[in-house]
């Protein structure tokens, strides 16, 4: 398949919704912050992850998409949730059903965020619970991602 999954299944479907797998991760700071990312797409804030690609698994995606997205190399150390009931229309028009995989990760090697940034991520930032609450985030899916993360409590079934 000479172009990557998404374009190929666009190109098929158009616009039309979809089911979209994904992956994401949740790398804290020593204070307990969450790594967000200033999103090219839309910028608005959001979890660092993306779209798997065919024959990769979902803690794969995470870790690649960690890299290109961040420029950090990290490890999935534990699966926190799968949320499948949710819909998103992305700023192209694309609609999808999403099937989101979160993990906790941590970094593998020492970083940096400074001046990292590239046409996925516009700026890279720690932030706390109540930071997040002022924040614009990408997707409603997010939101829950990050409020199931910061009170511990991970409900089923989403």
């Amino acid at each position: 398949m000479p172009q990557d999954y998404i374009s190929y299944i666009r190109s098929k479907v158009g616009q039309d919704k979809i089911f979209l797998n994904f992956a994401a991760g949740i790398l804290c700071d020593e204070e307990g912050g969450v790594l967000l990312q200033l999103r090219g797409d839309s910028q608005k804030w959001g979890v660092i992850g993306g779209i798997m690609e065919l024959g990769e698994s979902s803690s794969d995606t995470v870790v690649r998409e960690f890299l290109e997205e961040t420029g950090i190399a990290v490890e999935p150390v534990k699966l926190l949730n799968v949320y499948t009931n949710f819909e998103t229309v992305f700023p192209n028009g694309d609609e999808a059903q999403t099937v989101g995989v979160l993990y906790q990760v941590r970094a593998t090697e020492s970083f940096s965020i400074d001046h990292f940034a590239n046409e996925e991520t516009l700026q890279l930032a720690f932030f706390s619970a109540e930071e997040i609450a002022h924040l614009e985030l990408f997707s409603p899916q997010q939101k829950v991602m990050l409020d199931e993360y910061f009170s511990g409590q991970f409900q089923v079934g989403r």
